[in-house]
């Protein structure tokens, strides 16, 4: 099993290794994610961030039924959670999301395992005196973790593709 580390961060573009047509030819399933932290619909979040990430693969084709599709990403959500980064004036000032997520990517003809890892990314925001908008904010953060999660696995994927 290999153990990827990645941080989110400014100035990422997707596809910087991927050639031009490299998911050409390729169906994919992508059920949703297990959830294994406390933190509502973030199952249904991170899967659809990684759903319309493919969708932006040249030749990609996305299959909803997992049966019938010859590969497979399955993924499980490990971990989610905040981390304070600073205070002011004895308040939390400045907070991390952090999410960690395990991506099996499947041959379902070959019934083998092409890959196994672990991704981690994270999103800062700002606190304020108000509840609402640090939940906003902090949802939002968990969109751009997302976001990152979604174009590390699909670079992976199309990566490692076996035509």
């Amino acid at each position: 099993m290999g153990i990827l580390v990645v941080l989110a961060g400014c100035g990422y573009e997707f596809g910087m290794t991927v050639k031009p047509g490299a998911a050409r030819g390729l169906h994919l399933a992508v059920p949703v994610f297990h959830n294994d932290t406390f933190e509502p619909i973030l199952d249904k979040r991170v899967t659809e961030f990684v759903r319309r990430q493919f969708l932006q693969a040249d030749g990609l084709t996305l299959v909803n039924d997992v049966g019938a599709s010859p590969f497979v990403i399955k993924g499980r959500i490990r971990g989610y959670g905040l981390q304070i980064l600073s205070f002011r004036q004895g308040f939390v000032n400045e907070q991390r999301v952090n999410l960690l997520v395990e991506v099996t990517f499947e041959d379902t003809a070959a019934r083998t395992v092409l890959w196994k890892e672990s991704y981690r990314t994270s999103a800062e925001f700002f606190q304020t005196t108000d509840l609402a908008t640090n939940r906003a904010r902090q949802d939002r953060a968990t969109e751009e973790a997302c976001q990152a999660m979604a174009e590390h696995i699909v670079s992976r994927v199309l990566e490692t593709y076996p035509r």
